[in-house]
C-alpha cells in the first residue's frame, strides 16, 4: 500500500484513540518509506509510531521505535523534527520511569527547538520537564524549568502573559 495512505490512515486511527493500530499503520509507512529511499519520511513516521507506542502504554517499543531517527533529521539539518525526536525518546525515557535520562533528553530537545526558533515546541518540552521535576520533589527546578517554558512562547496566553509578567517585576 501507499506510504502516504498508511500515514493518513494511522492519524486517523490515532486521532480516534486506536493508538494500537495506529502504530502498526505508521509502522508500515516506515517500511514503504523505506523501501522507495525516503529516509526523511521513514523517520517521521518512525516518530509517529513511538507516540501512539507510547499512548497504547508500550513505552519500551516506544522508545526503540526513536532508535535512529534524530540522526536523520541531524544529517538532514532539521533542528525542529530533531528535537521531536528527541523530545519523544524524552517521554518514552519518562515512561519507562528512567527519571534523570528522561531530564537530559528533554534540555536536549528544548535547545534544539530554541535553535530552531521553535518557541511553542521549546515551551512544551520544558513544561514536561517541569511536570517531571514537580513529581520527583525537586521544586525549585521545577519553577526553573516553568519559567524558562514562558521565555520562548511566540502567542502566550493571557494567563502566560501574567505569569511572564509577575516574573519581571520579581513575583515568584
Amino acid at each position: 500500500m501507499d506510504a502516504k495512505i498508511l500515514a493518513e490512515q494511522g492519524k486517523q486511527e490515532y486521532a480516534k484513540g486506536a493508538f494500537g493500530v495506529a502504530a502498526d499503520l505508521f509502522s508500515q509507512a516506515v517500511l514503504a518509506y523505506e523501501n522507495v529511499q525516503d529516509e526523511l519520511n521513514a523517520a517521521e513516521m518512525k516518530n509517529n509510531q513511538s507516540v501512539a507506542l507510547l499512548q497504547a502504554g508500550k513505552a519500551k517499543d516506544a522508545l526503540r521505535a526513536t532508535e535512529g531517527t534524530e540522526q536523520i533529521f541531524a544529517n538532514a539539518g532539521d533542528l525542529k523534527r530533531q528535537g521531536l525526536a528527541v523530545g519523544n525518546r524524552a517521554a518514552a525515557l519518562e515512561g519507562l520511569k528512567k527519571w534523570n535520562e528522561a531530564l537530559a533528553e528533554y534540555d536536549r530537545a528544548a535547545s534544539l527547538f530554541e535553535q530552531a526558533g521553535a518557541g511553542d515546541l521549546h515551551s512544551v518540552v520544558r513544561k514536561a520537564a517541569a511536570n517531571l521535576n514537580l513529581k520527583r520533589g525537586r521544586f525549585t527546578d521545577s519553577q526553573l524549568d516553568v519559567y524558562d517554558s514562558l521565555r520562548l512562547v511566540e502567542k502566550p496566553t493571557l494567563t502566560q502573559r501574567i505569569m511572564k509578567f509577575l516574573i519581571r517585576i520579581g513575583v515568584k
